[in-house]
C-alpha cells in the first residue's frame, strides 16, 4: 500500500437514520400511522426502508412522500418487465397467496406489539 491509513466508519443504516430522524423531529410514529393510514403504514413497516418515510412528517415534509412510498415497488419492478409471458393466472394466484401471507404477518405483528 502507499503508507496511508484509511479508517472507514460503518453503521447500520436503519438505526442510524432513525436516530437522526428523531434528533430533527422527523421520525415516523408507526403506531399512529397504522391508526390513521393503515395502507401506508403497512407499506412502510413491511416494505424497504426508503428515505421517503423520513419526509412524511417533521421539517422538510414533502407532500409527494406518500405517493412515492406507495409506488416505489412499481418503479423498481417495471423496468425488469421486458416481455409479457403467457400464464397470467398463475401470477394472480401467487399474488393472492402473497397478500394472504402479508395479512397474516400483519396480524402477528399486532399481536406481538400489544
Amino acid at each position: 500500500s502507499d503508507g496511508t491509513q484509511r479508517r472507514t466508519l460503518q453503521v447500520d443504516y436503519i438505526p442510524y437514520m432513525d436516530g437522526l430522524a428523531e434528533e430533527i423531529g422527523a421520525r415516523l410514529n408507526i403506531k399512529r400511522l397504522f391508526l390513521t393510514d393503515p395502507c401506508l403504514a403497512f407499506r412502510v413497516f413491511f416494505g424497504p426502508c426508503s428515505p421517503y418515510q423520513f419526509r412524511l412528517t417533521g421539517p422538510g415534509k414533502w407532500d409527494g412522500a406518500k405517493a412515492a412510498i406507495l409506488t416505489q415497488w412499481d418503479r423498481a419492478i417495471n423496468p425488469t418487465r421486458t416481455r409479457i409471458l403467457d400464464g397470467g393466472s398463475e401470477l394472480i394466484s401467487l399474488t393472492l397467496l402473497l397478500k394472504i401471507l402479508a395479512v397474516l404477518a400483519l396480524v402477528c405483528a399486532f399481536v406481538l406489539l400489544m
